[in-house]
């Protein structure tokens, strides 16, 4: 069975292989889209009530408690800075809205305070986040990839053996069965390259070719060097699987930023790249 449902900014599939009734299979999809959906509820830049906006508006000044999936996916982008040293930050979003790729939650322009990065999130007791600083944070590096991994989770404790979850290209195999892996051809997007099969594993693809934009005059797209807040000049794809779709999702912006294919991060998550 296959189903898709427009989510997360893209177009989610669920496919189940498992020879099992319609209606538990329905039951099951049902399950993993309403925890999709949950996610994009709490962590979506473009709704002004998310979880994520009300951090993004108030967390600098005060504490913000906020939904242990929040939490989650900070916790996990803190250890990801961390271990890339300072490569995946999602603290670039000023940066996104000051080239209107991304809408302003504030009313005023913003500036890119020089010393600032992912560290002056500050991830307290009790699903409590503040800011040190007042940055904006954009959790679309690393949440569609959380919500794929919720999605796979929610179907196996449907006792779901065999499934696919495809969220615009953050792909998760559950089970042993092969899944044909095509990527996109970054220097013309409507065509793709079969690079193999994937199966009980994750891959996540990141490139400028939909982001792509022009702003005073200047090209700029989605990928965001953190150090020096430059749009990434690149014509190329930069893709990873690992054994999780967050992770994988992550560790595209690492390989993007660095443009190399074998950053020392990657093999703390037993996970490879390749970049097209």
């Amino acid at each position: 069975m296959i189903r898709a449902q427009p989510l997360l900014g893209t177009l989610v599939e669920i496919k189940i292989h498992d020879s099992i009734s319609s209606n538990d299979a329905h039951n099951a999809i049902n399950a993993a889209f309403s925890c999709i959906e949950k996610v994009q509820q709490l962590m979506s830049f473009h709704d002004p009530d998310s979880e994520l906006s009300q951090l993004n508006r108030n967390a600098f000044f005060q504490p913000i408690t906020v939904h242990p999936f929040t939490y989650a996916v900070l916790k996990r982008a803190k250890h990801l800075h961390e271990v890339s040293l300072g490569l995946f930050d999602c603290s670039i979003a000023n940066s996104l809205v000051n080239w209107q790729i991304l809408p302003n939650p504030l009313s005023d322009k913003l500036q890119h305070q020089p010393h600032s990065s992912q560290t002056d999130v500050k991830l307290l007791d009790q699903y409590s986040v503040q800011f040190a600083a007042p940055i904006l944070i954009d959790l679309g590096g690393i949440a569609k990839g959380f919500a794929v991994d919720l999605a796979i989770h929610i179907l196996k404790k449907k006792g779901i053996k065999n499934a696919v979850v495809n969220a615009g290209g953050d792909l998760r195999v559950l089970g042993h069965m092969i899944e044909n892996i095509m990527i996109r051809d970054p220097q013309q997007p409507q065509q793709f390259h079969a690079v193999g099969g994937l199966s009980n594993g994750a891959i996540a693809t990141s490139a400028c070719y939909f982001s792509k934009t022009k702003f005073n005059h200047q090209w700029v797209n989605a990928l965001v060097h953190p150090q020096t807040r430059q749009a990434l000049d690149s014509a190329q794809s930069f893709s990873v699987i690992a054994p999780n779709a967050c992770i994988a999702d992550a560790l595209t912006k690492v390989v993007a930023v660095s443009q190399d294919p074998q950053p020392p991060c990657l093999s703390l998550f037993a996970a490879q790249a390749f970049i097209l």
